[in-house]
Formats: C-alpha cells, sequence, structure tokens
C-alpha cells in the first residue's frame, strides 16, 4: 500500500496534468537518468569494471537527481537542463568513453543525449546545443584511432561484449521509454484540447443565446415601455384640448388622469422589475422578514388585485388548509410574486377558473396557481423559471416575472416548479419553509 502511495505520490508530482509538457518531459528524462546510471553502475560492480567508470555512473545519478529536485523547488528547468547538457552529456558521457576504453558500449549514449537535448532545450539554444554535442562525440570516436594511448582499456576482452549490451540496451529502452510516455503525453495534452475547445464551443453558444435573449429582452421592454408611454402622450393632448374648450369637460379629463395614472403605474412596476433582475444578476437581492400568516396575505392580496388584473372574464376560488402556523418572509416579496403568477395566469386564461391553494407538507407551506387556460408545453415548462422565456411576442411579464419569481423564493430557501400541458391550463407552486418560534 505505501508503495502505491509512493508511486502515485510521484506520478502527481512530475507527471500531474497541470504540468506543461515540457517539464512532464525534463523530469522523464532526468528520472530515467537516475534510475539509468545506479543499475549501469551496480552492474559495473558485478563484472568489476574500471572505479572510475563506476563513480562516473553513480555521480551522474547523483546529479540527476539533486537537479530534480532543484528544478522541482525552484522551477528552474531550463537552467537545469543546461547542467545536464554540458556537465553529463558534454563532460561525463566523453569521460566514460576514455575510461571504458572507445570500443565499449558508452557511444549508444551520445545518440541518447543528442536526442535528450533535442527534446529539452527549444530553438536557437538546440540547434547550438546539439551541434557541439555532434562535434565532440564525432572527435572522441576520432580520436581512439589517433591516440589510442589516451584510452584506459579494460582488463578483460569480454568485458567489452557485456558493456556494449549493456550500454545498448539501457539507451534503447531509455529511447524507447521516452517516446512512448511523450506520445502519450501528447495524446493526453491533445485529448484535454479537444476536451477544452469543446468546453469553449458550448461556452460561446450559452453567451451567443444570452446575448440573443438579451436582445430580444431589450426590445420587448422597449416596446412595453413605449406603449403606456403613446397612451399617456395621447391622453395628456386629449386633455390639453379639453382645458381649451368651454364649458369644462371635467368627467373626460379626470379620466384621461386615471388612464394616465395606470400606465405610469405600469412603467413603474416595470422599472421594478428591471431593478430586481440587475439586483439578482448581481448578487443584491434584499429580504425584509418578518412573522406573517401567508394565508391572510394571499386573501387579502387576491381579494384587493384579481379584479385590477383580470382582463378576461374569470373567477377566483381559494382552497386554504385552516389554523397554519406563521411563516418567516417577507410579505412585499411574496406579493410581487402572487401579483405575477396571477398576472400570468389571467392572461392566459380566458372565461375560466384560478385557484389559490394553500396546504402544508413537513413544516412548508406550499401555494398554488392553477388556472384553466391555454397551458405551456413541456420545454417552455422545462426553461420558464430559469430564463427570460415569453409565450407571447407583446407580453413581456410572462418571461421576467416568472424569472423574478423563482429567485424570490429560492431567496427564502423555498422551491418553485410548474406543472403545465399544452391546453389544460397551468399550475405554478412555491413553498415556504415555517418557522419553528412561531408554531
Amino acid at each position: 500500500m505505501r508503495k502505491n502511495k509512493t508511486i502515485t505520490r510521484i506520478i502527481n508530482t512530475y507527471f500531474g496534468q497541470n504540468l506543461d509538457p515540457q517539464i512532464q518531459f525534463f523530469n522523464l528524462i532526468v528520472l530515467m537518468g537516475i534510475a539509468a546510471g545506479i543499475v549501469v553502475g551496480v552492474i559495473a560492480v558485478i563484472i568489476k569494471e574500471q572505479l572510475s567508470t563506476i563513480i562516473i555512473d553513480l555521480m551522474i545519478s547523483a546529479l540527476a537527481f539533486f537537479l530534480l529536485r532543484i528544478a522541482e523547488k525552484n522551477k528552474c528547468y531550463k537552467l537545469c537542463s543546461w547542467i545536464i547538457v554540458i556537465v553529463i552529456f558534454m563532460i561525463a558521457f566523453p569521460a566514460l568513453f576514455f575510461f571504458c576504453g572507445g570500443r565499449s558500449g558508452v557511444s549508444c549514449f551520445f545518440v541518447l543525449a543528442i536526442f535528450y537535448t533535442a527534446h529539452m532545450l527549444e530553438k536557437h539554444e538546440r540547434a547550438g546545443a546539439v551541434t557541439l554535442e555532434f562535434i565532440i562525440y564525432i572527435a572522441c570516436c576520432f580520436s581512439i584511432f589517433y591516440k589510442p594511448e589516451w584510452f584506459t582499456a579494460f582488463l578483460v576482452e569480454h568485458t567489452y561484449i557485456i558493456d556494449v549490451t549493456i550500454n545498448f540496451t539501457v539507451s534503447a529502452l531509455m529511447l524507447l521509454t521516452a517516446v512512448m510516455l511523450r506520445d502519450r503525453m501528447i495524446n493526453i495534452r491533445q485529448m484535454q484540447m479537444q476536451e477544452l475547445n469543446r468546453e469553449l464551443e458550448s461556452r460561446n453558444e450559452t453567451l451567443m443565446r444570452y446575448d440573443r435573449m438579451k436582445s430580444d429582452f431589450l426590445g420587448t421592454i422597449a416596446h412595453e415601455i413605449n406603449t403606456p408611454l403613446a397612451v399617456i402622450a395621447a391622453s395628456s393632448y386629449d386633455t390639453l384640448d379639453l382645458l381649451k374648450t368651454s364649458p369644462l369637460n371635467m368627467n373626460e379629463i379626470i379620466e384621461n388622469q386615471v388612464i394616465i395614472g395606470k400606465r405610469v403605474k405600469l412603467i413603474d412596476n416595470i422599472i421594478m422589475d428591471l431593478m430586481d433582475t440587475v439586483a439578482i444578476e448581481n448578487g443584491r437581492l434584499s429580504l425584509s422578514r418578518q412573522p406573517m400568516k401567508l394565508s391572510e396575505l394571499l386573501k387579502n392580496l387576491c381579494d384587493a388585485q384579481f379584479k385590477r388584473l383580470d382582463k378576461n372574464n374569470n373567477r377566483i376560488t381559494y382552497d386554504f388548509q385552516p389554523d397554519l402556523p406563521y411563516i418567516w418572509a417577507d410579505p412585499q416579496r411574496i406579493e410581487q410574486v402572487m401579483i405575477n403568477l396571477l398576472s400570468n395566469a389571467t392572461q392566459h386564461t380566458e372565461s375560466g377558473m384560478i385557484t389559490v391553494k394553500l396546504t402544508r407538507t413537513d413544516k412548508n407551506q406550499i401555494v398554488g396557481v392553477t388556472d384553466t387556460g391555454e397551458g405551456m408545453d413541456m420545454e417552455m415548462a422545462r426553461i420558464a423559471l430559469k430564463q427570460y422565456v415569453s409565450t407571447k411576442a407583446d407580453y413581456w411579464r410572462h418571461g421576467i416575472g416568472l424569472y423574478i419569481c423563482r429567485q424570490i423564493i429560492t431567496a427564502h430557501g423555498g422551491d418553485i416548479w410548474i406543472d403545465s400541458e399544452k391546453g389544460r391550463g397551468t399550475s405554478v407552486f412555491f413553498s415556504l419553509r415555517e418557522d419553528s418560534d412561531y408554531e
């Protein structure tokens, strides 16, 4: 179990998905260098190679380990890469080549070094370092023919074969491992990029949809405000004309002023809804809670507002569960919710029945407003509480009103939902928690 945790920690530390692929590859090279240096050094001890060869192998592992820790701690991967290239690839590998008699398998590490350098460094640095390494390694190969006295030969001839076999195998495995893991890291990165692109496309579509909704929303509001303004202007001009006549027709003047007052109130309601929408979007929806009897609020509100809201010859009935305890809520906000629901119900119902119901379930008081009107389809019912929607182009409050209702009820800690079927009416329910101090 501890071994698995150690391996997992190493993978997360040196190959985590949040790391740049270049850093992951650096860590891969260094870790393989540590392992290879230890393995080759141990084998060198077993086959009794030169002491200098063993020391260099182990020093390479020690330096690689030190650089791995320094790079992780100080994030100086570029500096550590250059140290590896200069100290290990350009100095230690040629030294091993000389100490192993020139005919050993150390020359396989030359290829390995050039491959690693090409992947660790970037652009002009890479070209310069690879060129210099190539010159050094070619010089090492030529020097064995012209200066054989510079090389330390193995004491036993078969040691060369063993050394070549071991170094070739280690080099091949390190190259193969590096290529496979690098391909794997590239594939993972490509998958992440594809997932990111899909997410960006999804967000872009969402933003475009919200932009269209905003444009439609603003256009509808402009239309809704323009209509009462036109009525106000017409009534004002009519009043001015009436004031110029003699005798004054006070009944018509008063009627015009009543019309103007109603349209001003309508504009005020629209502006209040807009202010609520902005407050909701900015997370500043305020509540002034107090203990209240929900049944009393509903009855008084419906008696006072239903006739004003209903223009389609509908009737209203009540179904209240008796003797319900107090709830802790903002009465003005609950009134705002009810006015929106009653307004929607009366707008979409003609010569029908509006039923206001109040029940209690598990310390929740549930209010329902049910109409016998045109209803809505499943898609409209699904999104009606979540965004600005409307079933009528010239009636905007259906869209923003339900959205505001949802935010108000959610702010109270309650829930709101819709049960509707096209052609069979709509029921909107919301729940409010009772406060235990007033039971």
